[in-house]
């Protein structure tokens, strides 16, 4: 008796246990159907390589690796007497380029003098050659004077010409008439005055800032350093701007769409899941923006299933005290539920367009959001259901 009352509360358990076991296998086979991970990935971002546009020589250094720099806070400095000397040189030749200028107004008032003058010269010519030509008709004076006097005619006429040619020579050297207000309003001034402000950018240039804020890394420069223009002296990584690539099987990405949920983990910060949303998926699988390409066309080829790039962005930056890391592993999962999104706009590119046009795409301060100009809704009867994290123990699709 006690036996088969054994037996049946045996079965009873096990009854039991089948039950119980069913709900959490119902939930684990919807979410096979409507969800879709992988561990393939890691934190992205963008890093500003910091160099010089001059060459120099380091002479301060204000930051040391991992410090926090906030943005146009001084990095390092060079330097700057070169610079000082080339400013002081090109003003002064500015300076020789104006008074140059004035000289060419005053040759201009001189040509003018110089064709009044001319005039004046050719009218007393001609009354003399009208003289002595009456004279010679009446017999009065020598063919010689009144040769004399037609050949002062014509050089007064040379002479006149000459000056006007001189007149416009001097114009031409100024490139046209101005007044006095745009006096200086010539090409050769606005040359000098460019050459000065070259030599004052390049002076400027001698005082490295941080072109964003983040974290400084993989500092190389150092006071006494002889750096040339271009050469990489540090990296800035801006916290703000990190985002995820996943790597998804191909196979996983059928129903993957722009704007969907996702959940992020990273494994430095085990149970803590950051909330995210899929941005864009790349246009071509990992193997096909590689170093060496495969080539599929050579005969011996072999099929292998492909991993494409998905950019994972945050709805929120990450708190201050789960900050996140370039090149950190994390696993991802997407809520396949909502299937209305596009296959390829970014969400990103679409907050930095305006009236059909693009603006600077490196100014995002704060990563956007799905709402409902970028995600609409889902159909009824779509799998959304209570938020849940859906990342640990569950193997990928």
């Amino acid at each position: 008796m006690n036996s088969q009352l054994m037996r049946r509360v045996l079965l009873v358990a096990v009854i039991i246990a089948f039950a119980a076991a069913a709900i959490p296998g119902f939930h684990y086979y919807q979410y096979l159907e409507s969800h879709t991970s992988t561990d393939d990935a890691y934190v992205d971002g963008t890093v500003a390589l910091v160099s010089s546009r001059v060459a120099g020589t380091v002479t301060n250094v204000y930051v040391e690796d991992n410090w926090t720099v906030k943005e146009s806070d001084l990095l390092l400095t060079l330097d700057s007497r070169d610079f000082d000397v080339r400013v002081d040189q090109a003003r002064a030749q500015l300076e020789r380029t104006k008074q140059s200028v004035d000289e060419l107004f005053a040759g201009v008032e001189a040509a003018k003098s110089g064709v009044s003058l001319t005039q004046s010269q050719l009218k007393q010519a001609r009354i003399d050659f009208d003289r002595a030509k009456s004279l010679r008709d009446q017999g009065v004076v020598s063919s010689a004077m009144y040769d004399q006097a037609e050949t002062g005619l014509r050089i007064a006429l040379a002479d006149e010409a000459l000056a006007e040619h001189q007149l416009a020579q001097a114009k031409a050297a100024l490139g046209n008439e101005a007044e006095d207000h745009s006096r200086y309003a010539r090409p050769v001034v606005k040359q000098a005055e460019a050459a000065l402000e070259a030599a004052k950018l390049d002076q400027t240039y001698t005082r490295i800032t941080a072109p964003f804020a983040g974290i400084v890394t993989r500092k190389s420069a150092h006071v006494g350093n002889r750096v040339q223009v271009g050469e990489p002296l540090l990296a800035v990584v801006p916290l703000g701007k990190l985002y995820v690539t996943a790597n998804f099987k191909e196979t996983q990405l059928t129903d993957v769409r722009v704007g969907q949920k996702a959940e992020v983990a990273a494994d430095i910060y085990p149970g803590y899941v950051y909330q995210a949303h899929v941005d864009s998926i790349s246009m071509g699988t990992g193997a096909a923006f590689s170093l060496l390409p495969p080539e599929n066309a050579t005969g011996n080829w072999v099929k292998v299933v492909q991993r494409v790039p998905v950019k994972v962005v945050l709805d929120q930056p990450a708190p201050p005290d789960k900050p996140l890391r370039l090149g950190l592993s994390v696993e991802v999962a997407i809520d396949l539920g909502d299937r209305h999104g596009a296959l390829l706009t970014s969400i990103v590119q679409r907050r930095f367009q305006k009236n059909g046009e693009t603006l600077p795409n490196e100014s995002l301060k704060v990563a956007p959001m799905p709402n409902s100009e970028t995600r609409p809704e889902a159909e009824p009867g779509a799998a959304h259901g209570e938020q849940q994290h859906f990342i640990h123990g569950v193997a990928p699709r």
